[in-house]
């Protein structure tokens, strides 16, 4: 295999959490849409045999969340794919605040916001380190704030708990969510 999973939400994993979710501009009332990408690298002979049908169940396997509308890129040069798809029921709104449930997307991963020493920034949440023994990289990007996204930074009105983000409605909904294996 030449690397295992490549999950690249640069424009990706977009969240649109209304009180914890991820999504790109889609709200149903007052509950957001997230959009998920993700890339995976395969061996040859492994890639020459997947399908559509394959990624959908590999990522419903793996994730735990109403996941609809998948689209898929395969690009036989690299031997990667690129799964797309929406993810609902992870983002709420609150009053004058969203936040964003990760439940679903760190738990199989075996991570944690805290426990593993997410690094926070004015713009989000970003992570490096092996998982399964393949180095990886997280970044969850949020609407950028003048405060860092701090751990249980309750009543500032931007902050993340152990897998929750949060922040003002005032500044948008929406957030991306990457994850790099390989």
């Amino acid at each position: 295999m030449r690397r295992s999973y490549f999950i690249l939400l640069i424009t990706g994993l977009l969240i649109l959490f209304g009180c914890g979710g991820q999504g790109c501009g889609l709200l149903h009332g007052e509950e957001a849409g997230m959009i998920y990408q993700g890339q995976r690298f395969w061996a040859a002979e492994e890639f020459s045999g997947l399908s559509e049908d394959n990624l959908t169940e590999l990522f419903q396997g793996k994730y735990d969340v109403d996941a609809r509308d998948f689209n898929f890129t395969f690009n036989e040069t690299s031997y990667s794919t690129i799964t797309q798809c929406h993810v609902y029921g992870e983002i709420s709104k609150s009053g004058d605040e969203y936040v964003a449930y990760f439940s679903w997307f760190l738990n199989p991963l075996g991570l944690d916001f805290i426990d593993d020493n997410f690094e926070e920034s004015e713009t989000g949440l970003s992570w490096e380190g092996n998982i399964d023994g393949v180095p990886t990289t997280i970044k969850i990007e949020c609407p950028p704030q003048e405060l860092i996204y701090g751990v249980g930074s309750y009543g500032v009105g931007v902050g993340h708990c152990h897998a929750h983000i949060w922040w003002p409605a005032s500044s948008g909904d929406m957030v991306k969510c990457s994850e790099i294996k390989g």
